[in-house]
């Protein structure tokens, strides 16, 4: 199987689990292949036949994009470390999860959620720590016999009643003993509480970097109060927002089939996400919108004192 039959292969099951994908875009370097949505539930995913060819620095702006646009990033691979992945377990490259596609499917159709992760060491599992401890005490045992039991330290059964990951051997045995059911199923996507969020803004000293038509719309965004999220590797050249406003942001110096192109791609990206979106030219173009996203020009934005301004264009121009 090649990398493209793999992506199809997840567009499928994504599908039939009910979600609304992007269109297909074979784009060379970019951060994602697909953005699915369900609900309130919204998918950032990147499919490669080996965990081992994701970058770091694209993992970052992945994660910078999905905070942007309120996303949960995820991998989809069939290989890792030189070894299969294996279903029903949940891995992570460069902080992100990372799924085989039977993994996916268990989940989205069968509505069967996974309960092993792996982690340097092994696999583990989650126990119901309240459960354990609620069962020791009751039943008088003390924290030596169930470590004994479980083969680990006392220390270990410890931390085990506080939350702490478990070895999947260790669990089985511990619910063998005790005869209860102390595995609990894992949400890949959750972020823990307290994680801080990925985003991060331009600073105007970071404009330097930018050159020609970027650096100028950049630099009437923030004039006016937008942020600024940079995003090299997607079909878009950055999230435009403030408080009240998120903007999938083209940018485009040419008027030919790449801006009708772009066009295309960015709409269909807006509808997925539900985020408005606008590209902005070097120069006026003979239509207000392209593809149903609405256009502004280098000079008419220059001229722009008020981001109610630029709400109001895009309204008219929509």
């Amino acid at each position: 199987m090649n990398r493209l039959q793999l992506i199809e292969e997840v567009r499928d099951v994504l599908s039939k689990g009910g979600f609304y994908l992007s269109q297909r875009q074979y784009r060379p370097g970019t951060i994602f292949d697909i953005i699915a949505r369900k609900d309130d539930s919204l998918f950032v995913i990147r499919v490669t036949i080996s965990a081992d060819s994701s970058r770091a620095e694209d993992a970052r702006e992945m994660k910078v994009l999905c905070d942007a646009i309120d996303a949960t990033p995820l991998y989809i691979s069939l290989i890792g470390g030189q070894r299969k992945l294996k279903q029903g377990v949940v891995y992570s490259r460069n902080g992100i999860p990372l799924m085989v596609p039977e993994t996916l499917r268990d989940m989205v159709i069968e509505g069967v959620p996974p309960y092993v992760f792996s982690a340097p060491g092994g696999f583990y599992v989650k126990m119901d720590s309240e459960i354990l401890r609620e069962v020791r005490n009751e039943r008088k045992i003390s924290l030596s016999k169930l470590a004994d039991v479980a083969g680990v330290s006392r220390k270990s059964i410890q931390k085990y009643e506080k939350g702490m990951g478990a070895d999947l051997e260790v669990a089985l045995r511990l619910e063998d003993f005790l005869g209860e059911d102390l595995i609990l199923p894992i949400n890949p996507f959750e972020r823990a509480e307290g994680d801080p969020g990925e985003e991060e803004y331009m600073e105007s000293s970071e404009l330097e970097q930018y050159s020609g038509l970027e650096k100028s719309i950049f630099e009437s965004l923030t004039s006016i109060g937008y942020k600024i999220v940079p995003t090299c590797k997607c079909p878009f050249e950055a999230i435009t927002e403030d408080n009240e406003t998120v903007l999938l942001s083209g940018i485009s110096s040419k008027e030919n089939e790449n801006l009708k192109e772009k066009a295309k791609i960015v709409s269909n990206l807006s509808a997925i996400t539900e985020k408005d979106s606008v590209i902005f030219l070097q120069k006026s173009y003979r239509h207000r919108n392209i593809e149903g996203i609405p256009l502004i020009e280098k000079k008419e934005l220059a001229d722009i004192r008020d981001r109610k301004k630029v709400i109001e264009l895009l309204a008219d121009r929509r």
